[in-house]
Parts: structure tokens; sequence; C-alpha cells
């Protein structure tokens, strides 16, 4: 597998930015930067296999309507005049590894993103089109604001945006399709019946300009954006980083006998009550005295470790 090419700010050649990397930027600039810049990715996740699946479906019966320019009755049933449009890079705008592409000179970006389709309406302008299949007891006829549905509306600014780049005339109004799983059918057979909705979305790319902007300018910055207030990765690092601190880890062996991590035994009479991980072991202290016992299984060691992390048992 090829390596991911890192942001180098003396480099002339465009530095290719995908959608997703740019909503990585609007989460956690921090984030993004350890990433683009530095090569530090945050931990991935499992695909969303059912998903795509579903997209692909989508795609080939549309796909049909596109050769006959025909209205898919799911949008007839909507009372929408929108027909498939018909573009000999439409399976490249759809791919993945290429989507649609503009190079931003001033910026000398490449930026990418990969629709899932493009409709056009009776003014000749383009309509863009998201999938998105979920499994809740009442079907999506709306999408809800804050949280990860905002990233969804982000989504199809992105996609307006760079479409008017390359010169089309693009509609406002953009479409979710959404799939709905019906999880209260008696059994499963074989099938999962969905339910499908047109939600449509006045799309406002006004913002993406002077965010790219801020982006760059935090990608050449020698130092590091401040992390985003609702970042759970680097909540986690930070809280992390602290209870290694507090604690100590790397002085705690684990037990021979039964695998925890072993309490550091204090002798003498402490002024308070023990910090974690430590018990308290009488007053007067003999050269073969423990060092460690294991409050799990009692059992007693005298060795230190060199481990720097450790699991609180």
């Amino acid at each position: 597998m090829a390596r991911t090419k890192l942001f180098d700010p003396a480099s002339p050649e465009p530095f290719k930015v995908s959608r997703n990397k740019v909503e990585e930027h609007v989460r956690c600039p921090r984030c993004s930067v350890m990433n683009l810049r530095y090569g530090l990715k945050k931990p991935s996740s499992p695909p969303f296999t059912l998903n795509s699946a579903v997209d692909s479906l989508l795609k080939k019966e549309f796909d049909v309507h596109r050769l006959a320019q025909t209205v898919h009755p799911l949008v007839a049933e909507a009372g929408l005049d929108l027909v498939p449009f018909h573009h000999p890079q439409i399976d490249e705008w759809r791919s993945n590894f290429k989507g649609i592409q503009f190079h931003h000179e001033r910026l000398n970006l490449l930026l990418t993103g990969a629709v899932d389709d493009i409709w056009v309406n009776r003014d000749g302008e383009l309509v863009v089109v998201d999938y998105k299949a979920t499994a809740k007891a009442e079907p999506m006829n709306a999408v809800p604001t804050g949280g990860f549905y905002d990233s969804y509306r982000r989504q199809l600014d992105f996609y307006q945006w760079l479409l008017r780049q390359l010169g089309f005339k693009v509609s406002k109004t953009s479409y979710w399709l959404y799939c709905t799983g019906r999880p209260g059918a008696d059994s499963f057979d074989k099938s999962l019946q969905f339910d499908t909705h047109l939600i449509a979305y006045e799309s406002d790319d006004a913002w993406i300009e002077e965010f790219l902007e801020g982006m760059v300018e935090d990608l050449r910055s020698e130092g590091l954006p401040d992390s985003a207030e609702a970042c759970e990765h680097c909540s986690y690092v930070e809280k992390r980083q602290e209870l290694e601190e507090t604690y100590d880890f790397g002085r705690f062996p684990h037990c021979p006998t039964c695998g925890s991590m072993m309490s550091r035994i204090i002798y003498g009479l402490p002024s308070g009550p023990p910090p974690p991980h430590h018990v308290t072991g009488g007053c007067i202290v003999g050269f073969d005295d423990p060092k460690f016992v294991c409050e799990r299984c009692s059992s007693v060691s005298n060795r230190a470790t060199s481990f720097t992390t450790a699991i609180i048992e």
C-alpha cells in the first residue's frame, strides 16, 4: 500500500485534500494537522459495509434511469421532475479513489469529493444527492440539527462548491435519499425492508473558501492548533496522560500469580490515606520486607518493572 503523502509547506506540488479531511479539520484542527502533516492518524473504525451495499444498489437503480433519461419512481412519488445526470465522468465522480476534483491554485490544494449521485432539473441545474441508510423505529423524514447531522449538511455544501468551481450551474437545493431499515418486522426471512424518503436541504457553501484558508494556515504553522472542545480523541489523550502522571503506572509490576497490577507498600506512619495503588505496611520495615503486594491474590514481590503503561484492574 502506498504511503500517504504528508503536507510539506515547501513542496510546490498540490496537496490532495478530500472532503473527509476537510470535515476532520472542522471537527478538530489539532487532530487534522497531526494526521495531514505529521502522519498520526486517529484509530480507525469498522467500515459501514451495509450502508455501502445500499449505496451500490441505489446507484445501479438510478443508472438504469440515467441511460433512459427518465425520472426514478421514488423521485416521481415525491412530486419532483429530476433526472439522473448523464456525464462521461459520472463514474469517476462517484469513485472514492477519484471523485470530483478541483485544483485550488491560490491555496495549492487538490480538493476532492465523491458524490453518491447527481441529478438535473429542467432548468439545467445540477442537483447533488447523498444516500443515507440507517435503522430506526420511525422512518427518517427530516434531518435533525447538531452533532454528526451537521456534517451531513457540510458534505452537501462541499459537493455543490466543487461543482461550481468546475463551472457547472448548480441548484442550491440538494437531497438526502434516506433509507430507514424496519426493525419491527416479524422475522428477517433473508431480507431487510426499508422506508425511503427524499429530504431537501438548501445548501450554503459560503463558509468553504474562508475555512480552507484557515486550514492551510494551520498546516503551514510550525505549532499545533488548539483542540476542539468536543474532540473525544484529544480529551482521551489528555485524561490518559493525567492518569499516567498522577499514578506513575510505570513503577508498578504485574502480579506473577494472577497478572493484576500490584500496589506499592508504604511503611512507617503516613500523614494521610495512601494514594491509589498504595497500601500501608506497618511502622517498621525490615531488609527483606516486600515492596509490592497484589490486592487481588495477596502475592508479594520486591521486583519493580520498567513498564510504562498498565491497565487499572
